[in-house]
């Protein structure tokens, strides 16, 4: 249960009484109210800058292009966690860094502002042969929706449906049919199969009754013909 505000010198204790094996952090987190990754930024925050990493002035903190530049491409390279680079660089929380990694992946300016909404948010267009390699490095990192998509600067709405697809239909699920008849397609399951299979009936009733309604039409202008006549 939440304690409240945690102060700065709550923070820095408890840093200091996991460092020392005082405490767990799961155990620091419960007694104010926070959770366990909370306490392991705290940890690394003070490891890497002392009391000094807490003791905030109020004001927003203007960071270096260099630093956030440095700090995306070292979580991109695979050697650390979105935790321990915040406290690494000493920034405020993770929610900073996953901002400038969507930055980075969209390929804008640190320093200007995004027009008209995240292009994360939007996601990108990718080619199978991508969709299949996000999809496993999404397994491999526990299902982490959020952070795959922030790596591979792709929305998370399409990660997750990629990853659903992947789970029921294997890699065939991840192909691209945007714009193809089903008639034409390729089954994957049972299911898909039936689905195909009435759109070709579907398709074939419409050729007969197009072939129909032509040789009515015929008829009609031969005995009009036939009458003039």
């Amino acid at each position: 249960m939440s304690k409240g505000k945690v102060t700065a010198e709550e923070r820095i204790e408890a840093a200091r009484a996991c460092l020392d094996g005082r405490m767990s952090m799961k155990e620091a987190g419960r007694r104010l109210g926070v959770n366990s990754a909370t306490v392991e930024i705290w940890v690394t925050r003070y490891e890497a800058n002392g009391p000094s990493a807490f003791m905030w002035s109020g004001k927003r903190t203007a960071y270096p292009k260099e630093l956030k530049k440095a700090a995306v491409e070292e979580y991109l390279s695979g050697g650390s966690s979105l935790r321990q680079l915040v406290g690494k660089y000493g920034l405020r929380d993770t929610h900073t860094l996953r901002k400038w990694i969507k930055v980075y992946n969209s390929g804008r300016d640190f320093n200007r502002k995004a027009p008209g909404g995240s292009r994360m948010k939007q996601g990108r267009e990718t080619t199978q042969e991508e969709r299949i390699a996000i999809v496993r490095a999404c397994l491999e990192n526990d299902s982490n929706f959020d952070e795959t998509a922030i790596k591979y600067g792709v929305s998370y709405q399409q990660v997750y449906t990629w990853v659903k697809k992947y789970r029921e239909l294997g890699e065939a699920g991840l192909e691209d049919r945007r714009g193809k008849k089903i008639a034409a397609q390729k089954p994957r399951t049972e299911l898909e199969e039936l689905k195909i299979k009435m759109a070709q009936l579907e398709y074939e009733n419409y050729m007969l009754r197009m072939e129909r309604d032509l040789l009515k039409k015929l008829d009609e202008l031969e005995r009009r013909d036939a009458f003039r006549k």
